[in-house]
């Protein structure tokens, strides 16, 4: 029997206080989810899909813990933080800092179906995510359903479901 696995993108994000306190660059990563997504989320609990799931894995930005977290509570299953299942990597140096330029290459990377076609691209490519995301799921393959709490870049580039909805859940095998 194959797994099944359950794409859920994070509850909405708060980023009032991320402004407020003018982080930059992963400072982005630490938003929390917004009332209204609490309660999202506890809503998606209760969706059939999820039910016998037989845990959570989840990225580790807050976003996603917060939601991973509702959920495990919710549903009570033990949840695990997989750091590979982060968002897109807009710049593999690390080194930005301004937001604007963060826009400007997820433009280039939509334009160009996730392909770095500048000499001076150096984002994370649509090959490259669904390598680093198939690898975590992989190991969780002894499994018969998993949740898995993750970003809408990620489970577009697996699935093509384009711009998921905060708290979509989205089924999904991996290919042979």
């Amino acid at each position: 029997m194959k797994t099944e696995f359950f794409l859920i993108r994070h509850a909405e994000p708060d980023y009032t206080i991320i402004d407020q306190r003018h982080y930059k660059g992963f400072g982005n990563d630490l938003a929390p989810i917004t009332q209204k997504g609490v309660l999202e989320t506890e809503n998606t609990s209760k969706n059939i899909l999820l039910k016998n799931a037989d845990i959570i894995i989840t990225s580790p930005y807050t976003r996603t813990l917060q939601t991973a977290s509702i959920l495990s509570k919710k549903i009570n299953i033990d949840l695990k933080v997989e750091i590979d299942l982060m968002e897109w990597i807009p710049d593999k140096t690390y080194m930005y800092d301004n937001y604007s330029m963060v826009v400007n290459w997820r433009n280039h990377y939509d334009e160009n179906n996730g392909k770095c076609t500048y000499k001076e691209d150096n984002f994370e490519e649509k090959d490259e995510i669904i390598l680093r995301v198939k690898n975590v799921l992989k190991k969780y393959s002894n499994y018969s359903k998993v949740i898995v709490v993750t970003h809408g870049m990620v489970i577009t580039a697996l699935t093509n479901v384009e711009k998921p909805n905060h708290n979509q859940i989205i089924k999904y095998r991996l290919e042979d």
